[in-house]
C-alpha cells in the first residue's frame, strides 16, 4: 500500500472517532438541558430553600347560608367540617338543613386546617356573637 492511502485511512479513522465523540457530547448536553429544565421548574419559586407561607390578614367570615353551601361542597369533597366543635357527618343538603346546624342570619368565622402539602383537611366554623369583633 501506498503511504498516502495509509495516511488517509488513519485520518478517516480519527475523523470518525471525533465525530462520534461530538454526537455523544451533543446527546449528553440534551440530557443535561432536560434535567436543568426540570430542576428550574421545581425551584423557580424558592428563595434559598426557604418556603414562604400564606397568612391571612383577616379571617374568612361567612353568613349562615354561605357557610351551609361551603359545608355541602367540602364534605362532598372529603374535607372534615366542624360547626362550633360539632362534626358534620353528611354532605346531603336536605339532611344538613334538617339538623339546623347553621342559622341563616348568623355570621361564622372559618378556620382552615391543612396538611404539610397544603391540602385542605378540615374547616372549623365558629359562630360569631352579635357584638363580637371579627378580628
Amino acid at each position: 500500500m501506498n503511504d498516502n492511502v495509509q495516511n488517509m485511512i488513519g485520518i478517516s479513522a480519527i475523523l470518525a472517532l471525533f465525530l462520534s465523540a461530538c454526537f455523544l457530547a451533543l446527546g449528553l448536553t440534551r440530557q443535561f438541558d432536560g434535567a436543568l429544565d426540570e430542576v428550574s421548574a421545581v425551584v423557580s419559586g424558592q428563595k434559598r430553600s426557604v418556603h414562604s407561607t400564606l397568612t391571612l390578614a383577616r379571617p374568612d367570615i361567612f353568613s349562615g347560608s354561605q357557610a351551609f353551601l361551603v359545608t355541602v361542597d367540602q364534605v362532598g369533597a372529603g374535607v372534615a367540617v366542624k360547626v362550633d366543635g360539632v362534626p358534620v357527618a353528611s354532605g346531603d343538603p336536605l339532611e344538613l338543613a334538617g339538623t339546623a346546624v347553621f342559622q341563616p342570619e348568623a355570621k361564622y368565622r372559618a378556620e382552615y386546617a391543612r396538611d404539610w402539602n397544603g391540602l385542605l383537611k378540615e374547616i372549623r366554623f365558629a359562630k360569631l356573637k352579635p357584638g363580637e369583633d371579627v378580628l
